[in-house]
């Protein structure tokens, strides 16, 4: 799932924010890639229905990635500390690839044959 934040994230936008991710909890690992490009400004409501979000997805054996991270979005989330709980990449189709590489290691991990225990 791609969800594109507006330039300017509130409380309102969050809860929008909040009920798409909430949509996709229903499957199994969501993916979720939020494209930051346009984002100017984001409340501090906005950040903790992010990480909120993030939790929850996580709980889920998913993730949540950000993608093209304005450098004002990215001063905030230097600001708060944030920088270090997401992923970030340069753009959503990296953002997006990224789950296939998991996804890859994953199964790799899976079909590789386990040392037999000493």
């Amino acid at each position: 799932m791609l969800l594109k934040l507006p330039e300017r994230v509130s409380a309102r936008e969050a809860r929008a924010f909040c009920g798409a991710v909430s949509a996709e909890l229903a499957h199994d690992r969501p993916r979720v890639v939020v494209d930051l490009s346009q984002v100017k400004q984001i409340d501090s409501v906005a950040l903790d229905a992010l990480l909120k979000c993030m939790v929850e997805v996580s709980r889920r054996d998913g993730a949540i990635r950000l993608a093209s991270v304005s450098p004002e979005a990215a001063t905030v989330l230097e600001m708060t500390g944030l920088d270090r709980a997401f992923e970030m990449f340069p753009n959503v189709a990296e953002a997006a690839a990224s789950f296939s590489v998991a996804r890859i290691k994953a199964v790799a991990e899976e079909a590789s044959p386990q040392p037999a225990a000493a």
